[in-house]
């Protein structure tokens, strides 16, 4: 299902895609007051279901209760630029190649990133998958600045992202654009980790970030692999991570939140071991 706008209140509801070459769903270019929701998506080429505001934003959409399952490449869910648009309530699992559970990324040409974007009580399973373009894990959620920064408000609050086979939460801009661009404004609340392949939190840009209630356990490495923009200075990554208090769990080195870690301090790993998680279970 592809949607090239302007077009408005949209209603996609109640379907099943399956085994498709490219995407199961783009809002592509300004589709607005619109909502897919209660769809299942499985094996697509390309994103499971993506808003790509192109040429002009897309705006208050909302993707909810649907569950997008192993796409071949790319996201379960994808977003390129847009305002005040909405994830919520979502199940990713098992992404395969270049992408992970939910992507936030100014990337092929979008507009920009404005308003708000909330992205609320989703869960990922077995997300974020190796990236063979840079030899390196992704994470569960992947926030990318890649032609631009991100500053909207984005809020990642109520998720669960279990089973991460690298990452759970990775913020990072491409090598080439490291010094242009970076990441503000995003706050994780009330989130839950239950196992990774390596850390928690992989911060590969300048930038920052807050953190409150965001629970780890089964932690294969360090909390935060805070790399920065790779200019290791003497004061500290340029990555700042805001600890906004009741940040529980542990690392491989101590709590997942480390004192020692705020609020730059370099724990960066390029390509760390990575240590398979045990199944989830209760909390």
């Amino acid at each position: 299902m592809w949607f090239d706008g302007p077009m408005s209140r949209l209603r996609v509801t109640n379907n099943v895609i399956a085994d498709q070459i490219a995407d199961g769903l783009n809002f592509h270019t300004g589709v607005t007051n619109s909502v897919v929701s209660n769809n299942f998506v499985r094996n697509t080429g390309d994103d499971g279901l993506a808003m790509w505001s192109e040429k002009t934003e897309d705006a208050n959409d909302t993707f909810d209760h649907n569950t997008v399952q192993t796409p071949v490449l790319a996201n379960g869910i994808a977003l390129y630029g847009g305002t005040d648009n909405t994830v919520s309530n979502n199940l990713v699992a098992d992404p395969i190649r270049e992408g992970s559970g939910i992507q936030v990324g100014s990337r092929f040409g979008a507009q920009a990133f404005t308003g708000h974007l909330w992205i609320t009580g989703n869960t990922t399973v077995r997300a974020g998958t190796y990236e063979l373009n840079w030899n390196i894990g992704l994470g569960a959620i992947w926030i990318y600045a890649l032609e631009r920064s991100i500053d909207a408000d984005i809020q990642v609050a109520g998720d669960s992202f279990l089973d991460n086979t690298y990452n759970a939460i990775m913020l990072v801009s491409d090598w080439p654009v490291k010094d242009l661009y970076s990441i503000t404004n995003v706050h994780f609340t009330d989130v839950r980790v239950d196992g990774t392949g390596t850390s928690v939190v992989s911060a590969r840009s300048a930038g920052s970030a807050s953190f409150q209630n965001v629970d780890a356990r089964n932690v294969g490495a360090v909390g935060v692999n805070n790399c920065g923009s790779f200019h290791f200075t003497s004061t500290g990554s340029e990555f700042s991570l805001v600890d906004l208090g009741g940040n529980d769990g542990s690392g491989t080195t101590g709590p997942w939140f480390a004192p020692w870690e705020l609020p730059n301090t370099i724990t960066c790993d390029d390509r760390p071991p990575v240590v398979p998680p045990p199944p989830p279970s209760p909390w």
